[in-house]
């Protein structure tokens, strides 16, 4: 299983931001500065993956309306909303 960092830099390809920025802002409170790297988490890491590298406060945040919102693939959408449901409703 890859390690957060290693999550990080394999995401990390298109941006001019280090691993170590993408770090700072996942554990700082701003929510709209994580919302890219969330949907580019969820976009490209394997679910399972996921729910080993992030806390359930992290899970509920990348879940978020605001993010799932984001993807033009509906079926996306509607996947991710029902692992919201079994998690957290």
């Amino acid at each position: 299983m890859e390690t957060p960092e290693e999550v990080l830099k394999r995401i990390n390809w298109d941006t001019t931001l280090s691993v170590s920025d993408y770090e700072k802002i996942l554990a700082g409170s701003n929510f709209n500065e994580k919302k890219f790297i969330y949907h580019k988490l969820l976009k490209s890491v394997r679910w399972y993956n996921l729910i080993k590298i992030l806390s359930e406060s992290e899970l509920k945040e990348i879940l978020s309306p605001e993010i799932l919102d984001r993807f033009h693939i509906p079926s996306m959408r509607e996947n991710y909303r029902y692992a919201r449901k079994v998690l957290f409703e």
